[in-house]
């Protein structure tokens, strides 16, 4: 009679046991579930990141058909190109200065004026290409307040105001239009001198005739 409880015992604790491994099962079956969601969620990350460098990719590529058309001259096929591109990224500068640039080319002054216009609104610190040619495009239609605007605004840079000025051009000009950037201060001055002679400042024209003689005598040739 003494086995008894012993069995007993013995088979309590085997239910125990058993009971606590059904236990530890149910629990771990419990998180199964939330594993699909970790791997969506992974694979969501993984897909966005290669669209992200594939849209790069392929921006990339269209820019490098906006230059080639630039330096051929084909400048309907590279506006047609930069539309494409800021369908895809509607803040992409390159896309828009280029687009300008092809405007102004194409003696399009009214169509480049916004574009630029647009340019300075994506980077309001502008004091480059988009600020030169909105002052060179008021410049050619008689609006020569708006024009000295404009070619102040890149002039404030100083002594960057070349260096700025050469890196844009050299930029967005291609094939033979790139050599414009010899000396396109010079250019920048002698457009600002006239504008204020048009506009009767003749003091501000005597400051910018100084201004633009002694950068004469750095250079003996323009380009322009």
């Amino acid at each position: 009679m003494a086995i008894l409880p012993t069995d007993a015992h013995s088979h309590t604790h085997d239910c125990s046991c058993d009971h606590g491994g059904d236990h530890d099962h149910e629990h771990s079956h419990d998180h199964n579930p939330l594993k699909p969601s970790y791997r969506w969620l992974s694979t969501i990350l993984i897909v966005g990141v290669l669209l992200f460098s594939l849209r790069s990719f392929i921006i990339g590529q269209m820019l490098v058909r906006v230059t080639s058309y630039s330096a051929n001259a084909s400048y309907d096929n590279a506006i047609r190109i930069c539309h494409k591109i800021i369908a895809i990224d509607q803040n992409n500068k390159q896309a828009w200065v280029s687009l300008g640039y092809a405007y102004m080319d194409l003696s399009e002054i009214d169509m480049a004026i916004p574009v630029f216009e647009k340019v300075l609104s994506i980077d309001p610190e502008d004091k480059g290409a988009a600020s030169f040619e909105l002052g060179k495009a008021y410049y050619l239609k008689g609006d020569y307040a708006k024009a000295i605007g404009y070619f102040e605004r890149v002039r404030s840079a100083g002594l960057r105001a070349a260096a700025l000025l050469d890196a844009d051009i050299l930029k967005y000009r291609h094939g033979t239009l790139g050599f414009r950037s010899v000396n396109s201060m010079q250019t920048l001055l002698g457009d600002l001198l006239e504008s204020y002679k048009k506009t009767g400042s003749i003091l501000q024209a005597k400051l910018i005739q100084q201004e633009y003689e002694a950068n004469k005598s750095k250079h003996s040739r323009v380009l322009f």
